[in-house]
């Protein structure tokens, strides 16, 4: 696995160096560490300003990425780019051909929201490769929430999962039932047969989702501690990260997209509001 993890020194990306110690990722993987210094003018024009040592603070910023993560990959190497982050991080998984990108929720000027940060979700958006975004204080991977919505993107998800070292985790599988709303406007004469007829799809739907799910289980069976499932009713995205509350979950991983999921630029409505919102680190699974 080539894993590609970004830091610009901030807290945020402090706090996903400390994820990555424990966290369960391959012993052999070929790691790098990459910080991106955006120069604002001309470099003859902010030479004089301090530029330069503004250079030299990025890349020790990367060398002591580098020194903390060669604990435990002591192939890694630390490199520091020129440009916009978002930008300079997707260009580098691109060129390096990454399996993953790991960066914290928040960095320096981050901006989109209040709980993430504009480069984490940027990058997520457009990364050619899985991102894993890391959300509150490290600890131990123990309990992981896996969703699945039976799409494409969701069984790409779970085959990542599969592939992790994930021998001492408890997975819960959640597939939500998105139920059809009932129409407002609907003639009250026909209330019962139109309520029949909605729960009848909500059935139809739980139990589709229990097969796929059962199948998911027998595929993770073999890689982990224990697994079980759930269907809940609701919006998916809620219900996702009900439960991974619910569970206290070390780990949620979706796919990018899934079932009828609204793209913004590469990433699904229902993957990015997980990924706003949740308080432990996100893992979201593109295809390759």
């Amino acid at each position: 696995m080539r894993i590609l993890v970004g830091t610009d020194g901030s807290s945020g990306a402090d706090e996903a160096m400390n994820w990555l110690a424990n966290f369960p990722l391959p012993g052999n993987a070929a790691v790098e560490v990459i910080t991106a210094s955006r120069l604002p003018f001309a470099a003859e024009a902010v030479a004089a300003m301090g530029w330069p040592q503004l250079l030299a603070e990025s890349q020790r910023v990367a060398d002591a990425a580098r020194e903390r993560l060669a604990k435990r990959w002591p192939t890694v190497i630390a490199r520091t780019l020129d440009g916009d982050p978002r930008d300079a991080i997707v260009a580098a998984a691109k060129q390096s051909k990454a399996d993953l990108i790991v960066l914290g929720a928040r960095g320096l000027g981050a901006v989109a929201s209040f709980v993430l940060g504009s480069v984490s979700l940027g990058v997520t958006r457009d990364a050619p490769c899985s991102v894993l975004v890391c959300h509150g204080r490290a600890r131990p991977v123990r309990r992981v929430v896996i969703a699945h919505d039976g799409s494409t993107d969701a069984r790409t998800a779970l085959d990542f999962s599969s592939r992790l070292p994930l021998a001492d985790v408890a997975v819960r599988l959640v597939g939500v039932v998105e139920p059809l709303p009932y129409p407002v406007t609907a003639p009250e004469v026909i209330e019962p047969e139109l309520r029949a007829l909605l729960q009848s799809d909500e059935n139809e739907k739980r139990s589709t989702l229990t097969s796929t799910l059962d199948e998911a289980a027998a595929v993770l069976r073999p890689h982990v501690r224990a697994v079980d499932s759930i269907t809940p009713k609701g919006a998916p995205a809620a219900m996702i990260l009900e439960e991974a509350r619910a569970r206290d979950a070390d780990l949620i991983v979706v796919g990018a997209r899934g079932l009828g999921a609204l793209k913004r630029m590469a990433l699904g409505s229902v993957s990015e509001s997980v990924l706003r919102h949740a308080n432990c680190p996100v893992l979201v699974v593109q295809r390759a």
